[in-house]
């Protein structure tokens, strides 16, 4: 079968192809060798299955955890397999080794690994499920709060990053050169979402008898320089807002 990138379907899809001959990709996530019989559990960004192949047509290519992988075979059902189907085997292309020297793999208990590791071999540890989680949670966040304000008539808006001077008095900024100027990092971008609503006339009183009825909203990280001691302070964060005028 002709190995192309068209031809690749994603680990999820499998259900759809039983009996068929497909092309998967990913990394060995966990890997066991027999006498006779090789276990690959191979995982890709929306899932893992497990391919079965003969040891004897697979020795030869030498796996290791998270190796990245091109597996050729024909997907057949199975009751005891966590998707209910598993891949035999017919052939293995590797495509890119993993080094004999990685410190933990993507599968492995990282809870021991030190920060500097991590950091080190961010790629691979961002393959972990305790690292990777903290991105699923923050996507899933983003995704949610942005539909239901959506659904609600708010747009979005992007602010900037860069500022000529602080939006908010009282806190230190973070200065850095910009082309040869001293600007700073943002701390908020409450000053532009209020800017970002159109005007509105009030009646002596002090009810809105003219309403534009926007609405925006907006997700964007800001920075503020604390000199705390404490390691609760907040140096950095992604803010979640929204503003509305009557």
């Amino acid at each position: 079968m002709e190995s192309t990138f068209q031809s690749r379907i994603p680990v999820r899809s499998i259900a759809e192809h039983l009996g068929e001959t497909v092309v998967l990709r990913g990394w060995i996530f966990r890997l066991r060798v027999l006498a006779s019989t090789t276990f690959v559990v191979l995982r890709d960004a929306s899932g893992e299955v497990q391919c079965v192949g003969a040891s004897a047509a697979l020795n030869a290519l030498h796996l290791k955890l998270d190796d990245a992988i091109e597996v050729v075979g024909s997907v057949r059902a199975d009751v005891r397999a966590k998707l209910g189907f598993e891949i035999d085997v017919v052939h293995v292309r590797v495509m890119n080794p993993a080094t004999n020297k990685l410190p933990f793999n993507a599968s492995s208990d990282i809870s021991g690994v030190g920060i500097d590791a991590r950091l080190e071999y961010r790629p691979l540890a961002a393959r972990n499920d305790t690292v990777g989680d903290v991105f699923r949670v923050q996507g899933a966040l983003l995704r949610y709060y942005r539909e239901f304000l959506t659904e609600r008539g708010f747009t979005e808006i992007i602010t900037s990053k860069i500022v000529a001077s602080g939006t908010e008095g009282g806190t230190n900024l973070f200065a850095i050169d910009y082309f040869d100027r001293v600007a700073y990092l943002a701390q908020s971008p409450q000053f532009y979402k209020e800017h970002g609503l159109r005007s509105k006339r009030y009646s002596k009183r002090g009810t809105c008898i003219a309403p534009n009825r926007m609405r925006l909203r907006g997700t964007s990280p800001s920075t503020t320089r604390s000199t705390s001691n404490s390691v609760s302070s907040m140096r950095r964060k992604t803010s979640f807002g929204w503003k509305r005028n009557c």
